[in-house]
């Protein structure tokens, strides 16, 4: 709960960033009934700012139009075809031309939202610049921007984890660190840019999964055919060692001829 003089601290810092963002408002919008808003909020989610800005600015609605037809309903009959039924109804209202240059959201009487990763007090005209794009007068905000800044707070998170002087391990533990996000990165991409849960690694996919199994069975299919290799192998060698059998073999009679003893007197 905030004190009474807190309040009153808060209204004022809310008043003047909002005075910040009508600056970058057309006149004519703003006559027209363009609103401003700005607060304050919490968040309690793993790796949010514990105070932030919330800006949403509300365009008026566009005058609404009704199509007439000045022919009755006697002379075009008591049914009506679905397309006459569709021209009947009224048109969407939209104002001619948008009332920011290049934003939808004001032609047709939506809302804009952004939000400033500040508390109210601590923002400045340069943060309200920095949270609304180019189509409000003076707005930087581009997805280059975006990308800048997400990468300066990563780098200034990495030299606030591992240091941020010269010494050979501050440089070597920032290098593993920065690997290491490039792989996740890299698996954050692939996954269809959905985070895994807080301070835990990303679950097994079902395409990782399947190729493991794939694999394995290619691990196993391997083996199956070095064992089949190794059979054709034993095989080939008791077929030539019968082959030999046969040679020597041959396919008459055999005679053995003994010395006689006469034939030693001779």
């Amino acid at each position: 709960m905030f004190s009474a003089n807190e309040n009153i601290l808060l209204r004022q810092h809310k008043r003047r960033v909002i005075e910040y963002i009508e600056s970058t408002i057309p006149d004519n919008a703003l006559d027209l009934g363009t609103s401003v808003m700005a607060m304050q909020v919490s968040c309690r989610q793993p790796g949010c700012v514990p105070l932030e800005t919330a800006i949403t600015i509300v365009f008026p609605k566009p005058p609404t139009k009704r199509k007439k037809n000045r022919r009755s309903r006697k002379e075009i009959g008591t049914t009506l075809s679905a397309q006459q039924q569709q021209q009947e109804k009224e048109e969407v209202p939209a104002f001619p031309q948008p009332l920011i240059p290049n934003l939808e959201e004001s032609r047709i009487g939506g809302s804009f939202k952004t939000r400033i990763l500040k508390p109210l007090s601590d923002v400045t005209q340069e943060d309200v610049l920095d949270a609304l794009p180019p189509s409000f007068e003076g707005g930087r905000r581009t997805t280059e921007s975006l990308c800048l800044k997400a990468r300066d707070m990563a780098f200034a998170q990495i030299g606030q984890l591992m240091g941020n002087d010269d010494t050979a391990d501050s440089k070597e533990g920032r290098r593993v660190v920065a690997d290491y996000l490039k792989v996740c990165l890299e698996e954050y991409v692939a996954r269809g840019c959905e985070a895994p849960e807080w301070g835990e690694p990303f679950a097994p996919s079902s395409s990782s999964v399947g190729g493991e199994e794939d694999e394995k069975e290619d691990r196993l299919g391997n083996e199956k055919v070095e064992d089949e290799a190794e059979g054709e192998t034993a095989d080939g060698a008791s077929n030539d060692i019968m082959s030999m059998d046969d040679k020597w073999a041959g396919k008459g009679n055999i005679v053995f001829r003994v010395p006689d003893d006469d034939d030693d007197g001779e």
